[in-house]
């Protein structure tokens, strides 16, 4: 065997022998791991709830017209009184929200008759249409009114403008939108 050989093989046992045990390769090496974390979103939201009730008011009595709507016939002398329930929740460490509210209303009503619109939130009066929304979850409602006047108060309701006519409540919209809060 030539010499060139033979120290190629040399080479290759002197390798092969610190690669397999009889010698070492050594190196330290050390981890750190950061643990897993979740962040979580919050909520934003606004719902009609179970629970709308018409009522039809005459002197001191009132009467639930809610299963029996269909068939009501308004009167002089009657008040009718539409509650809708809604809710709103507002969950998150830096959330602050409005809410506004496009109310609709009895539309094309003689003059003589008077609809209002109110509303209650988290236990005070909507003034006008907008309120400040709650942290966390809060209730409200919308009550549309309808009073139609009896007697001398009345004018022209024999009038047959006002016989066998339907008078629609316009839709009405409760929004609830974040506001800025510092953020940019």
């Amino acid at each position: 065997m030539k010499k060139s050989m033979k120290g190629t093989i040399a080479i290759a046992a002197g390798i092969a022998l610190l690669l397999g045990g009889s010698g070492s390769l050594a190196y330290w090496q050390g981890s750190a791991q950061v643990s897993s974390a979740t962040v979580q979103t919050g909520e934003l939201s606004v719902a009609l709830t179970s629970g709308a009730t018409w009522q039809v008011k005459r002197g001191s009595t009132t009467t639930d017209i809610t299963s029996t709507l269909s068939s009501f016939k308004m009167v002089p002398g009657d008040t009718v009184v539409y509650t809708v329930p809604f809710q709103t929740k507002a969950n998150g460490t830096n959330l602050t929200a409005g809410g506004a509210i496009n109310w609709g209303g009895y539309a094309a009503v003689p003059a003589h008759l008077t609809s209002s619109v109110a509303g209650t939130y988290n236990s005070a009066a909507i003034s006008g249409s907008a309120f400040t929304v709650a942290s966390g979850t809060a209730n409200g409602q919308l009550v549309f009114t309808l009073t139609w006047p009896f007697g001398t108060s009345a004018t022209n309701d024999t009038a047959a403008s006002t016989m066998n006519q339907s008078w629609n409540l316009g839709a009405t919209t409760v929004t609830v939108t974040q506001t800025a809060n510092g953020a940019s």
